[in-house]
């Protein structure tokens, strides 16, 4: 993803809502295992400068979308935007150099809303570990 948050299969940008609707359910994630570390916190910081949004509106990306709203929010989004926003999430699970259960639960709720497979969340985490 380049910056000013350009999804790379659509090759148009994303309106101001639709970033800060995928920094939500990145940022979710982060959360979701209820301990935010400075990688986590760092990771959050790039993410917002990724999609163009200004650290002092970092509160903008609040509320965070829990897992039992994940399926829902990644329904929602364009289908050219999904697969790049299950990426970022494979990313920012991997921020702090471990996979917290409520993480790998998360992913797996996601996947499960755009068709993803247990193996392919699996590969995805290899890809991005190595």
């Amino acid at each position: 993803m380049t910056e000013g948050a350009r999804t790379p299969d659509a090759s148009r940008a994303m309106d101001d809502t639709l970033r800060r609707n995928v920094c939500r359910l990145i940022a979710g994630i982060i959360v979701s295992d209820d301990d935010l570390d400075d990688a986590e916190d760092k990771f959050i910081d790039r993410l917002l400068a990724r999609f163009g949004i200004p650290l002092d509106e970092r509160d903008t990306i609040f509320p965070i979308v829990d897992r039992s709203e994940a399926s829902d929010a990644v329904k929602a989004l364009p289908t050219d935007v999904q697969q790049e926003a299950f990426d970022i999430l494979v990313e920012a699970t991997l921020a702090d150099g471990k996979i917290a259960p409520e993480e790998r639960a998360y992913l797996d709720t996601v996947a499960g809303a755009i068709g993803l497979s247990a193996s392919q969340v699996d590969a995805k985490l290899a890809a991005h570990k190595a």
